[in-house]
């Protein structure tokens, strides 16, 4: 069984110090095929005056070096684009000439500036739900990514860790699958929400059933890590819900190319 990762941060984030290399040499111990360092990359928030685009270049250039240390390891060089919807015209200028191989689409900060990443949120009203699914699903539409990040993410909140995301938005999550699966967008399968006790991944086993039900097939794992312990932690755990649920492929995106590998 070969192992994969498809969202990692690094030295190139706001929030992680991660050495690249101890990382890497890690993934090759725990038998990995392919990882994908997933910078932030934000330009709505404060982040962007020290990181995205001011360390843009270094990036690209050190994990070249990297990946020539370790030829045995695909190694993916990846951005996690903050409210990519919102920013086309500035992303497609900046990465007009830079090459990124990998590109995950993340919500963070909705429109009325609820940060559904906070673990101590508690803001997530009926009505901030559904519009936290409706901007989702604004985003999946535009489009210009490869996979759509930790889906469901404000379930990291400890207020929030075993309420179900509701009837009321089913068909709003419904259109979000059926047009990730018509634009061949990946559903990442993100298991951060372990470290701080959620008993599940992210999205939730019933909504990546009703994907599967949908037709969905394309989903990878990424562990959303930013430091060398939370790397490889939970990917048993995660890998045998996938089974359960019928699953049998995990995808990564290498040289522009999906592949696969058996779970």
């Amino acid at each position: 069984m070969d192992k994969i990762d498809m969202h990692i941060h690094g030295q190139f984030s706001s929030d992680s110090k991660q050495d690249y290399r101890k990382l890497c040499q890690k993934a090759i111990e725990k038998k990995y095929k392919a990882i994908a360092f997933t910078e932030h990359f934000d330009l709505l928030n404060s982040d962007q005056q020290n990181y995205a685009v001011p360390v843009l270049k270094k990036y690209i250039n050190c994990l070249t070096k990297i990946q020539n240390e370790f030829p045995g390891l695909k190694i993916i060089k990846g951005i996690e684009l903050g409210e990519p919807h919102r920013i086309v015209d500035a992303a497609k200028k900046i990465f007009s000439d830079i090459k990124i191989d990998y590109i995950i689409g993340s919500l963070h900060f909705t429109k009325t500036k609820i940060c559904v990443s906070d673990k101590t949120n508690n803001l997530m009203t009926e009505r901030n739900l559904r519009q936290y699914y409706e901007e989702t699903l604004e985003m999946v539409e535009a489009g210009n990514f490869d996979t759509l990040g930790h889906l469901s993410i404000y379930k990291r909140s400890i207020f929030y860790q075993q309420i179900p995301c509701g009837k009321k938005v089913q068909h709003i999550i419904d259109e979000i699958f059926k047009e990730m699966i018509k634009k061949n967008i990946c559903l990442e399968i993100n298991n951060s929400s372990f470290e701080i006790s959620c008993p599940t991944y992210l999205p939730d086993p019933i909504y990546l059933a009703r994907y599967k039900e949908l037709g969905g097939e394309l989903i990878t794992i990424g562990s959303d890590a930013h430091d060398l312990d939370f790397f490889d932690k939970y990917y048993e755990r995660t890998l045998v819900s996938l089974r359960e649920l019928g699953f049998s492929h995990l995808y990564y995106k290498y040289n522009g190319v999906w592949d696969g590998c058996n779970i």
